[in-house]
């Protein structure tokens, strides 16, 4: 599962871009999404959310909804392509969108799934649990979908492998724009951690070994 490096790339680019990349595309491509159709994204000022912002937005998407756990995080989202940011607590989440790409899980699970339109798509690919009612996807016709990247990585590698040329040619043509929030030395993990577990990072935490 290595990746090259590309010239005119550096490390900290690629670490920032290929793993939460990857998730970020795979978890799109579990959404099916049709050109045209609205997104929201959870967790869109994280490693992997504020690719998908962009991912999503380049599938063709219609309107993107970066919902955030924090107002302070708008600005940053909006830059990426944000159409549209809502904050968790929020009652409403304004107009519904057809697909929802959710890295949070857990009780957030029930606002994000009341947040789709009609026949909408779930897709959790967090490990952060959470329940959802049967009824609240009868009642609307809507899905929920889970995607985990290892059974891409190991089952289709040549998947796993176009995916991450994607990604390459994405950021090549200034498409994708991975950021990095702040980067740590490897003796300094904890503090990385502690930058995530938070929820007060911008984009990727990087450790440098």
């Amino acid at each position: 599962m290595a990746s090259p490096i590309p010239d005119g790339a550096s490390a900290v680019d690629a670490v920032a871009l290929v793993r939460s990349g990857l998730v970020a595309r795979g978890a799109l491509e579990a959404a099916n999404p049709k050109d045209g159709e609205s997104a929201l994204i959870t967790a869109a000022a994280s490693g992997v959310g504020h690719l998908a912002l962009q991912l999503a937005r380049i599938r063709g998407a219609g309107r993107v909804v970066a919902a955030v756990s924090d107002p302070s995080k708008a600005e940053f989202v909006r830059g990426l392509g944000a159409d549209e940011v809502v904050e968790y607590q929020q009652e409403s989440w304004g107009t519904p969108s057809d697909y929802a790409l959710d890295a949070v899980g857990g009780e957030l699970l029930g606002p994000v799934l009341a947040a789709l339109a009609p026949g909408g798509r779930l897709v959790a690919y967090s490990s952060g649990g959470g329940v959802i009612q049967a009824y609240d996807l009868l009642v609307g016709g809507k899905s929920a979908i889970g995607f985990q990247m290892a059974r891409i990585a190991t089952g289709q590698p040549a998947l796993y492998e176009q995916w991450r040329q994607e990604l390459w040619q994405f950021y090549a043509a200034r498409q994708l724009k991975p950021a990095v929030h702040a980067e740590f030395a490897l003796a300094d993990a904890a503090k990385a951690h502690e930058v995530i577990e938070s929820r007060g990072n911008l984009g990727k935490v990087v450790l440098i070994p």
